[in-house]
C-alpha cells in the first residue's frame, strides 16, 4: 500500500526527478487538463481534480508518517492540486491564459506571499498542501483579473 502512495504523491515518480520536481508537477496538472479538454471533456478534468483533492490528504499523511522532512521535495501532487485551481476555469485551450495560469501559480508557489508562508507552517498534509491552495486560488484571481481587463479591451 505505502508504494502505491508513494507513486500517487510524487505523480508516478516525477517528483524524485531532482530537478523542478515542483514544476513537474505543475505541467503534469497542465498535461491532465490539455488531454482532458481535446480528447475528452472539461468534467473528466473535474471529477480526476475532486478526486485527487480528496485522496491527496489522507496520502501525504500516510507519506510523511515515514519522513524526516515536513515538505519532502519529491511530493508534488500539492502541485498538481493548486495547478488544477485556475485550470478548473480555463474551459477551452487559450495558449496565454494556460501560460498565464502557470506563470501565476508558480510565482505564488515559490515566492510564498502572505497567507501561503502561514499555510506552508501548518503541521503534517495542510501544511504541505494548503499553501498551494491558496497559491493556486490567487493564480485563479490573476485569471480573472485578465479576463476582465480583455473583455474592455474588445
Amino acid at each position: 500500500m505505502i508504494t502505491v502512495i508513494k507513486y500517487f504523491v510524487t505523480i508516478f515518480g516525477i517528483g524524485f526527478i531532482p530537478l523542478a520536481p515542483g514544476t513537474l508537477g505543475s505541467l503534469f496538472a497542465i498535461f491532465v487538463w490539455y488531454v482532458s479538454i481535446t480528447l475528452l471533456n472539461i468534467y473528466f478534468f473535474y471529477l480526476v481534480s475532486i478526486f485527487v483533492f480528496f485522496i491527496a490528504f489522507k496520502s501525504v499523511e500516510i507519506y510523511l508518517s515515514n519522513k524526516i522532512k515536513d515538505d519532502p521535495s519529491e511530493v508534488i501532487i500539492d502541485e498538481f492540486i493548486g495547478q488544477s485551481i485556475p485550470l478548473l476555469f480555463l474551459i477551452d485551450y487559450n495558449l496565454y491564459e494556460v501560460l498565464l495560469a502557470f506563470c501565476a501559480f508558480r510565482f505564488f508557489d515559490i515566492t510564498k506571499i502572505y497567507p501561503i508562508n502561514r499555510a506552508e507552517k501548518m503541521s503534517g498534509a495542510k501544511g504541505v498542501i494548503i499553501d498551494d491552495i491558496i497559491a493556486g486560488i490567487y493564480s485563479l484571481i490573476i485569471i480573472m483579473f485578465y479576463k476582465i481587463i480583455l473583455s474592455f479591451c474588445i
